[in-house]
């Protein structure tokens, strides 16, 4: 860390409020998007159901039309709104100057609107970090100059993207710091604290003060008791070690089939079928999974309803990331925390002795620290993220106990962080794509992998 306390001039430091104040305001109109397809995709299951057989397949088709439109849009228009885009935002620093912002921003609305509205279960995590980075690109290329250098500009507005997507502004800027690798410096901090804040509060404005996962939380955990969160950190490890085996696997067998766009739109546009009909049949476990959350947060949910909806969950959210349509990771990894912190609790309950629902209750964000950390190596956005989005700010010693478990798990399985596994699994894949092929290669290649260190 440098210690200098010299802070920009006060016109950089309007230029950082209004980077805040507009990725703040477009996160907003992306959530609206994002609420609006799941609406509609709900709406239509409604339709079909009262109409018959017919409706029902013309729905199935409609979700495969869907999601085929979400990856044609991503191959043929914008291939930097691949995925969740974190990767490209590592990237944007060099490349924004050549990457037509304005065409990524609506290519991420768009398809992400029709690739959630289809069914899959991503999230508008990752989406809302590029968002915002691209929002801030354009303001520095096209609007006032108050921002002084691009690279500034990405990482002020990808850290205001994170925190208007959770309402989580310090959430906002440990993830610039430890994911997007900002350098470290009084003046950085200081303007990522300031962009989160007012991208925080302009969220606020539309949403008002509300968590993004509420969750009770009263009692002191008894010292006897912290063992037991190592366990449910063992756990969840193993369902992160299982999720991100079968991503890689997917991912390695789409970009090898589906290096032309004709052959990957078609794929995904089955995918997007066989989404329409689980439509029908399990509704809770397609898009973000906000029924599935509610339930297990309420208690509601039983053990073999916990372990059935991670046995769905994980391959329908592989799958759906490995076809490339726009969608985050952060959302599905903190799903898979709350099913595994509920199956854990439950079976504690039935097996050990009876629960409290402080217990149940840091079970939950436990396993939510442990599945985000285990996944990305982020110790620091892990666990701010789970206390920030549930309020739960006094089990942090607890918290820290799963996520070193998990950690600690992953680190003896030489499991490598998801995002550097998934960057060099893109890059062999173009690296001597086949004459003729269409997609991304040549246009756009992930970053060096990230690395990190090999202890907790």
């Amino acid at each position: 860390m440098q210690h200098s306390t010299s802070l920009a001039a006060l016109r950089h430091q309007a230029g950082t409020i209004l980077i805040g104040v507009c990725a703040g305001g477009i996160a907003v109109a992306f959530h609206a998007a994002m609420n609006l397809a799941e609406e509609t995709r709900a709406e239509l299951a409604v339709l079909a159901a009262g109409h018959g057989w017919l409706a029902t397949v013309g729905v199935i088709l409609a979700c495969g039309l869907l999601a085929a439109m979400a990856v044609a849009l991503v191959r043929k228009v914008a291939p930097e709104a691949e995925g969740s885009g974190i990767a490209a935002v590592l990237e944007a620093p060099r490349t924004a100057g050549r990457v037509a912002a304005f065409r990524v921003l609506w290519v991420k609305f768009v398809a992400g609107f029709c690739g959630l509205a289809s069914g899959m279960p991503l999230g508008r995590e990752g989406p809302s970090v590029q968002i915002g980075a691209m929002m801030a690109v354009l303001l520095r290329r096209h609007g006032p100059r108050l921002v002084l250098f691009r690279q500034r500009a990405v990482s002020l507005g990808a850290a205001a993207g994170l925190a208007a997507a959770f309402n989580a502004p310090l959430s906002g800027v440990v993830f610039s710091f430890e994911l997007l690798r900002q350098p470290f410096t009084i003046r950085n901090c200081f303007e990522t604290i300031l962009v989160s804040a007012v991208a925080d509060w302009t969220c606020r404005v539309f949403h008002g003060p509300v968590l993004e996962l509420p969750i009770p939380l009263e009692g002191f955990r008894d010292w006897h008791e912290l063992p037991t969160f190592a366990v449910v950190g063992l756990w969840t490890g193993l369902v992160v070690i299982a999720f991100q085996a079968i991503l890689l696997r997917l991912a390695r067998w789409f970009h090898r089939l589906g290096r032309q766009d004709a052959t990957a739109i078609g794929l995904t546009g089955i995918w997007g079928c066989l989404l329409g009909g689980i439509l029908f049949l399990w509704p809770e476990v397609l898009g973000i999974g906000h029924p599935l959350f509610h339930q297990a947060i309420t208690g509601e949910m039983t053990f073999a309803v916990a372990l059935a909806a991670l046995a769905a969950r994980i391959p329908l959210t592989a799958v759906s990331y490995a076809t490339g349509a726009p969608g985050g990771l952060i959302v599905p990894a903190l799903l898979f925390g709350v099913l595994a912190g509920q199956a854990f609790a439950t079976a504690f309950d039935r097996l050990v002795t009876p629960i409290e629902p402080d217990f149940h209750a840091v079970c939950l964000v436990a396993g939510m620290a442990a599945s985000i950390g285990g996944l990305f190596r982020t110790p620091l956005t892990a666990m701010i993220m789970a206390v920030e989005i549930t309020g739960t700010y006094a089990c942090l010693l607890e918290i820290s106990i799963a996520y070193l478990a998990s950690h600690w798990l992953l680190d003896i399985c030489r499991q490598p962080d998801l995002y550097a596994a998934l960057g060099r699994i893109h890059a062999d894949s173009h690296e001597h794509p086949p004459a003729g092929a269409g997609g991304t290669a040549g246009r756009w290649a992930f970053p060096p992998p990230i690395v990190t260190p090999r202890s907790p």
